[in-house]
């Protein structure tokens, strides 16, 4: 169906499917009833559809994560599956109070004054992995994210902990790309693979210092085909653990 034609079905005037599409307006429940109508999408897939339409909704205190990553935070939040890749350190959706609290002390974008809610707001990111309807998450960090002392050899000790205990769950799967494993597909670059509806193209989110991006179509594709690459070059998973248990014992 064109962008005309939907538009037409729909009743909605020029240009407010392509905002609603990119994501630039909310979606309120009348609307996405009649988007379901019209697309004749079947329940199964409506469901998280409307999930995800009440998350975009709710407002977050505006202290806890940059204007630029609020997006990211709702679709995390309705995701059924998470791929990560950092480099040097472990990201957000996984991190320890105090590891979080280290990360952003040093934020040039962050106050002081903000950086115990945010650090708070990451840990209930983590504890979202461990509820009933937790989504995969597929975890590729670099070596230098178990050496790198983020406040200091105890803040990090706890952080291994905290991924030694998340690889326990059915649904996490965390790899380490060593440092004699060479060149990969994505150096230099942190990126997520956020999947809303099983067997869907997902987005995927950079982020910056003062900005993000939000990308899909093509650049899914590419980015999946990087993500898989790096799988592929990482350590099997127990091999990574006993990396990590290697490097708490060290600590």
């Amino acid at each position: 169906m064109s962008t005309t034609d939907a538009t037409k079905a729909l009743g909605w005037y020029a240009g407010k499917l392509s905002k609603i599409e990119a994501g630039d307006v909310p979606t309120n429940d009348k609307d996405l009833a009649k988007a379901v109508r019209v697309f004749e999408i079947p329940p199964e897939q409506a469901g998280p559809l409307q999930r995800l339409a009440a998350e975009a909704r709710r407002k977050l205190p505006p202290s806890r994560v940059p204007e630029w990553a609020a997006k990211y935070v709702h679709l995390v939040a309705a995701a059924t599956e998470l791929k990560l890749w950092n480099g040097d350190t472990f990201p957000g959706t996984v991190q320890t109070a105090d590891y979080a609290r280290a990360t952003l002390a040093h934020a040039v974008t962050v106050s002081a004054a903000d950086v115990d809610r945010m650090a708070e707001e990451r840990v209930r990111r983590v504890d979202r992995l461990k509820a009933p309807n937790a989504p995969r998450l597929w975890l590729v960090v670099g070596e230098e994210a178990l050496h790198r002392e983020i406040g200091g050899p105890e803040t990090l000790r706890g952080q291994l902990e905290r991924v030694r205990e998340l690889v326990e769950l059915p649904n996490v799967n965390v790899q380490v790309i060593p440092f004699d494993g060479g060149a990969h597909s994505s150096h230099g670059v942190s990126f997520s693979i956020v999947n809303l509806i099983e067997g869907r193209q997902g987005i995927v989110y950079v982020g910056g210092l003062t900005g993000s991006d939000y990308l899909g179509r093509e650049h899914v594709r590419v980015y999946n085909l990087a993500f898989d690459n790096l799988r592929a070059a990482a350590l099997s998973q127990q091999r990574t653990m006993d990396m990590i248990n290697r490097r708490i014992t060290e600590l």
